[in-house]
């Protein structure tokens, strides 16, 4: 019972995350085989295993093992040297994401510390999903270029925008520029209602 409340779990996070299963398997050493039997409780994984793949999903072992969300703390302080490295679209071309909450596998929100590199040449992908997306430029100056339009962002500067609209934050200085950036995951808004 208890394996297929984690393989349960396993799933429902990497899914609210947007990880498949072939890029958690690449991050942390897994085949994408073993992960998917994994999920459908045909085997059962040790604490290595399950240890590699919260670090994979930026959750902490634990959650796996809490009982219901009700039961859970009623929240979750991240402390600035316990900030956990996450994997986003955005990581192949250059971006750092660091998770600012492990409160619950089901959130409204997925708070990060975004860190844009200094670039030798404008990177050409954009990118695109439901819900809301609010950007705080926290160090240096960023564009964001949504659609056709490239918006010059400095620090102290917020934005508020859909984002299922093709977009991309890019450093705009010969430093590294970081930003608060808030996603307002849209699945687990429509699981509300």
């Amino acid at each position: 019972m208890l394996e297929k409340k984690i393989a349960q779990k396993i799933r429902r996070i990497r899914k609210s995350k947007g990880i498949t299963l072939a890029q958690l398997g690449e991050e942390i050493g897994l085949s994408k085989g073993l992960l998917s039997r994994i999920e459908n409780s045909q085997v059962s994984p040790p604490i290595a295993t399950l240890s590699k793949i919260a670090a994979g999903l930026g959750v902490p072992i634990s959650i796996f093992f809490e009982e219901t969300e009700e039961e859970a703390e009623k929240y979750s302080v991240t402390r600035k040297e316990e900030r956990k490295l996450v994997i986003r679209p955005g990581t192949r071309i250059g971006f750092t994401y660091f998770s600012l909450s492990c409160y619950k596998a089901h959130h409204l929100i997925e708070p990060f510390i975004v860190k844009y590199p200094v670039i030798k040449r404008e990177p050409s992908t954009l990118f695109d999903h439901p819900g809301e997306e609010f950007l705080l430029v926290l160090k240096g100056e960023i564009d964001l270029v949504y659609g056709k339009e490239k918006i010059r962002l400095r620090a102290g500067d917020a934005i508020h925008f859909d984002p299922s609209f093709p977009h991309r934050g890019q450093n705009a200085t010969s430093q590294e520029s970081e930003c608060l950036v808030i996603v307002i995951n849209e699945e687990a808004i429509k699981g509300t209602s």
